[in-house]
């Protein structure tokens, strides 16, 4: 009789203490509704429900604090009781439609409920970009691709961030799947084959290119990308080809005429080995490039350079074969070609110079060579102002500072005074002009959790000091006096 008592107990205190979670049920969603919207009373309830096998069995307990937990997303008063608010919503969503597919919310749920979540942390994806925490960005990008898997501008967006965050294996997949889901757009090719690219992976990144150039035969850009890779990769007489094609499609892009006129030139002038039996072909070519070029914009000072050293390579080259003449009267026949020829190449050369904005580290290159070849063309023609005009603008000291980054604040000393520029976005540079014995200096912070931060300084063409750091906010620092390097 007395085992009979306690079972019955026993029994009693379990109906009870199952009667009491479910309650807690209830209870949770009675705080959670209209007009007492209790919502810390209701997360409390709804929390310790779930923890009981009995009431965590049921769709009813996830829906509740599915709704709960999504109340509590951006509240005035209760926002700070969850972290990940409207995930752990999805999560209780999906654990409801789990647990009973048939239950009375779940085409709600499908067509109301995950939808509307999806489009809240979408949003603060979005703003998360915008703010530059791409790692952020690309966790509730990642996040909203669970809710809504075929949205192909979720995808998109979860690349971007990817790719800016320094994280390119996640890139890579996610561009790689926009492609295989057909999303119609060239540049997820341009952006993909240049990440492949980046990785030294030359035979990926052509493959991308032309996958992508099948589906968009007019691509300029693809077009591009294909040149690039094949002068990259050496192959000048491919490029040559694929470059007259690109001219016939743009006619009036200058810098297409500036890259045919340049795979010209490097195919007359091998870098190894003796010059091509069509070296003239070339050089007509070459020129003709340039000239065409020129036509569209004659102050673009690359093709002014470009020619203007052609002319002066070739006459330089007329002046070494003339040196073997004998005969007088030959020489100076000779002499007075190879001396209309450096004077063809000194306005392009000029023109080239007064044009050049110094900006980047090749324009900087291609200032500090134009500078050499007036010096020693006016040498040639006994222009001694121009000459001297030169030589003074050679002993100054060019400093250009380079940074890249894909998010850093830099700061840096110009003529004695401290600078800052802050959200650098992939390349930054500038330039100035310095006295001997300055102290130059320049440093940059990573603001991203990854990803590597190049620093460097260029004086008069030539690199004088860089550094690199990689990783969450480091600081890469490049420095020295001009007096003693």
């Amino acid at each position: 009789m007395k085992n009979i008592s306690l079972l019955l107990i026993i029994i009693c205190i379990s109906v009870f203490y199952t009667a009491a979670q479910k309650a807690k049920v209830q209870t949770a969603y009675n705080f959670y509704k209209e007009p007492y919207q209790q919502y810390d009373k209701a997360k409390e309830a709804i929390d310790e429900a779930i923890l009981n096998e009995q009431s965590a069995g049921m769709a009813k307990t996830w829906y509740y604090r599915a709704l709960i937990y999504q109340a509590l997303y951006k509240n005035a008063k209760y926002d700070s009781l969850c972290h990940n608010c409207l995930i752990t919503a999805y999560e209780s969503f999906e654990k409801a439609n789990e647990i009973d597919p048939k239950n009375e919310w779940a085409e709600e749920i499908k067509i109301v409920r995950i939808p509307l979540i999806a489009n809240k942390v979408f949003e603060s994806g979005v703003q998360s970009f915008k703010a530059k925490d791409f790692s952020k960005a690309l966790t509730e990008f990642e996040n909203v691709q669970k809710m809504s898997p075929e949205d192909t501008s979720v995808i998109l967006n979860s690349a971007y961030s990817a790719e800016r965050a320094g994280n390119m294996e996640k890139a890579k997949e996610y561009y790689n799947k926009l492609i295989v889901m057909k999303y119609s757009d060239d540049k997820i090719y341009l952006t993909l084959a240049n990440i492949y690219k980046q990785e030294n992976d030359t035979a990926k990144s052509m493959n991308i290119v032309r996958a992508g150039r099948s589906l968009y035969p007019d691509s300029i850009n693809l077009m591009l990308a294909e040149i690039n890779i094949l002068l990259a990769s050496g192959k000048n007489e491919e490029a040559t080809i694929a470059l007259n094609a690109a001219t016939q499609k743009d006619p009036n892009n200058q810098n297409l005429f500036l890259a045919l006129g340049s795979t010209y030139d490097n195919l007359a002038n091998p870098k190894e080995g003796s010059k091509p039996k069509k070296y003239e072909d070339y050089i007509l070519k070459a020129e003709e490039a340039y000239k065409r070029g020129l036509s569209i914009n004659p102050d673009n000072y690359e093709l002014n350079y470009n020619i203007g050293a052609l002319y002066f390579n070739k006459a330089a080259e007329m002046a070494n074969q003339a040196n073997k003449i004998v005969s007088n009267d030959a020489y100076n026949k000779a002499k007075e070609a190879f001396d209309q020829k450096f004077k063809d190449a000194e306005p392009f050369l000029e023109k080239a110079l007064d044009n050049n904005p110094k900006k980047t580290e090749d324009d900087i290159l291609t200032y500090e060579s134009t500078l050499n070849s007036l010096k020693q063309l006016y040498v040639r023609t006994g222009e001694t102002e121009k000459y001297n005009k030169v030589k003074a603008l050679m002993e100054k000291r060019l400093v250009h500072y380079v940074i890249d980054c894909n998010h850093c604040n830099v700061t840096y000393s110009i003529n004695g005074n401290i600078e800052q520029v802050s959200d650098v976005d992939s390349k930054w540079s500038k330039s100035f002009n310095a006295s001997s014995g300055e102290f130059v200096s320049i440093s940059a912070q990573n603001k991203n959790s990854s990803g590597a931060v190049i620093v460097k300084i260029i004086v008069n063409g030539k690199v004088f000091k860089e550094a690199t750091s990689t990783g969450n906010s480091v600081i890469a620092t490049a420095s020295g006096s001009l007096a003693t390097e």
